[in-house]
């Protein structure tokens, strides 16, 4: 019994050998994949797409929208707008060339990625602002005791 119960886990093992020899590929796969992430947060080609642009307009806009309300009563889509323009031209001139009908579409992409961003950020704080909204529109307790009485 011994020695059959020897054999069974010897080919259990055998049958692991190919998973190992997977594992290790996998592995080098991986880590070939890793050195060719990049480095740093924002790059020019990264800035040119409507994602890397959208994700930076929404920042730059958070970050000056309070300070430039204080001073200057400038709407917000507006603030939105000329930061996506300015970052689309500057990564159009940086990644392709700035020409006449890339400025253009540099202009017409802004457009896209200033609405992605408000729309981003009203998505992202519209559920903080509906809990707000609940919790100040339910009575007190007291007010309710008051009112049953």
């Amino acid at each position: 019994m011994k020695k059959l119960l020897w054999i069974g886990l010897m080919m259990v093992m055998a049958l692991f050998l190919p998973v190992v020899a997977l594992a290790e590929e996998i592995t080098a796969v991986a880590a070939s994949a890793v050195k060719d992430l990049p480095v740093d947060p924002f790059s020019w080609e990264q800035l040119a797409t409507i994602a890397g642009a959208t994700t930076a307009t929404l920042l730059i806009v958070q970050l000056l929208k309070l300070p430039l309300d204080k001073v200057w009563k400038i709407p917000t889509r507006i603030i939105a707008y000329v930061i996506a323009l300015i970052i689309m031209l500057v990564a159009t001139a940086f990644t392709v060339g700035l020409t006449a009908s890339n400025a253009g579409l540099a202009a017409i992409n802004a457009v896209i990625v200033a609405l992605a961003a408000m729309g981003a950020y009203e998505l992202t704080f519209r559920k903080l602002d509906d809990k707000k909204a609940a919790a100040a529109d339910e009575p007190e307790p007291e007010k309710v005791a008051e009112d049953e009485a």
